[in-house]
């Protein structure tokens, strides 16, 4: 039970911080980058790249920077930022005035040119990646807890923490937040409306890039399609906290995390189903609570 319990919370932490990636470019934009998975999987294979000694990218070889690991880490983070700068940029200012279904196709799209960009750079196979050096299990009431999952949840929520931070009490926060509200009052008041929207997809794929690599150290691996799943899982997850609200979006990451695991381990074939019961908590969720489990209810005018 409490090995079970940690996975959920070491993978329940890695959808709450790209659930806060959605959660908090739909707050200011109103619509949903299906691209984070491709920034989470471009965050992964920075990281590995730069950690390592040789590597392949488009079936040539090169001789990698071997940086040490907190290095790397670091290079995937700037990966992932500029990524999804130039995602915003390229892909998304151009529609900042057209309707939100144009948005939503073009973000779908990228997605998907992003996939096929990862494809041709590091193939479609799986990428083994070196596990960190943690020491070995821990012995706690008498189950074997990996060190991988502790520091992975750790992670998680200290990020997620200070972001939340950041956007609660800094200068750009602010400005995040009442962009958020009322962009032509926020532009009324002095506020770059533009540089806003950037620095905000700046800050939401850093958080995806980061738990793009997290998701790798846990599972071993990078891949192509590696955040396909967890994209989708993470927009459950933003959805089921309650869209626009950071904490909303992490609580319901590790609601999701949680789930999974616990139906895997208990319910009768529950790996094959792990997926379906955790939409079905979703559904379930909203039924009772349709603003999500944070979320505030809107009311409007009429």
């Amino acid at each position: 039970m409490t090995q079970t319990l940690i996975n959920g919370l070491a993978v329940g932490g890695i959808y709450g911080l790209l659930a806060v990636s959605f959660s908090v470019v739909y707050g200011v934009l109103g619509m949903v980058n299906f691209a984070f998975g491709e920034v989470f999987m471009f965050g992964a294979f920075g990281a590995l790249v730069a950690a390592a000694a040789n590597t392949q990218i488009a079936g040539a070889d090169f001789a990698g920077p071997a940086l040490p690991q907190w290095a790397a880490i670091g290079i995937g983070l700037l990966v992932g930022a500029i990524v999804g700068l130039l995602i915003e940029r390229i892909a998304y200012k151009p529609l900042r005035n057209a309707p939100i279904l144009s948005m939503l196709i073009t973000a779908i799209a990228v997605s998907m040119l992003l996939r096929a960009v990862g494809t041709f750079l590091f193939g479609a196979a799986r990428t083994p990646v070196p596990a960190p050096d943690l020491g070995g299990a821990i012995t706690f009431l008498d189950a074997r807890i990996q060190p991988i999952d502790l520091v992975i949840f750790g992670v998680a929520l200290v990020a997620a923490a200070g972001f939340w931070a950041l956007v609660r009490f800094s200068p750009i926060g602010r400005a995040i937040r009442a962009t958020a509200q009322d962009k032509d009052a926020a532009r009324l008041m002095g506020i770059g409306v533009d540089r806003v929207v950037s620095t905000t997809f700046v800050l939401g794929s850093i958080m995806a890039a980061l738990a793009g690599i997290l998701y790798s150290q846990k599972y071993g691996f990078a891949a192509a399609t590696m955040g396909f799943i967890p994209g989708l899982k993470a927009l459950v997850a933003a959805v089921l906290g309650g869209i626009g609200s950071i904490p909303g979006a992490f609580v319901g990451g590790v609601v999701i995390g949680l789930v999974e695991e616990l139906a895997a381990a208990y319910v009768p074939q529950g790996s094959a189903y792990r997926d379906v019961i955790a939409f079905g908590v979703l559904v379930l969720i909203l039924w009772l609570r349709p603003q999500g489990l944070l979320g505030r209810r809107e009311v409007q005018k009429v």
